[in-house]
């Protein structure tokens, strides 16, 4: 019988299987050995996502970039773990973001043209303000999570966007 508790510890039969990403983590470096002369390799290494957002509207609000690095809270506000706001100025922003490599993100973007800190929407839900995202969101359905997702590798990931809608 499987039991599953609140910190992740996965029990069999009352003996502990797996505990955390970081126990895993553990286990393989002493399984390896302690004096191995290979090196011990981690999909958690920084990973730098250099962001440049395109098809901008100069000179009206600002263009706001948000990273989502969890499914579960994909499209809330309480689950941005890094976003920036810059002045829409010209046709295009850059935005520099961190995230762990080998682990999915999303990055969304907006161009918040009267400045409310939130993305207006019609009377059926559509984006009044253009829009983005990483991956490959279809443009007439709300974005999800595995079409939007990507892996950043460590060190540097250059992500392009382009928004979607016009500046009304």
């Amino acid at each position: 019988r499987e039991e599953r508790s609140v910190s992740g510890v996965l029990r069999r039969g009352g003996r502990v299987v797996m505990a955390t990403h970081a126990a895993a983590v553990m286990a393989a470096v002493l399984q390896a050995g302690c004096h191995s002369t290979e090196p011990v390799r981690s999909d958690e290494a920084p990973a730098t996502l250099h962001v440049t957002v395109l098809g901008i509207t100069p000179g009206r609000g600002l263009v706001r970039c948000a990273l989502y690095a969890d499914r579960a809270t994909f499209l809330t506000r309480g689950g941005i773990t890094e976003g920036f706001s810059v002045p829409a100025t010209s046709e295009r922003a850059e935005f520099e973001l961190h995230a762990r490599s080998g682990q999915a993100v999303v990055v969304s973007v907006f161009q918040d043209l009267d400045s409310n800190e939130e993305l207006n929407r019609g009377a059926l839900g559509i984006p009044n303000e253009p829009w983005g995202f990483s991956g490959k969101p279809a443009p007439l359905l709300p974005p999800s999570w595995s079409a939007c997702a990507m892996v950043p590798v460590a060190g540097d990931n250059r992500v392009e966007i382009h928004l979607i809608g016009k500046a009304r």
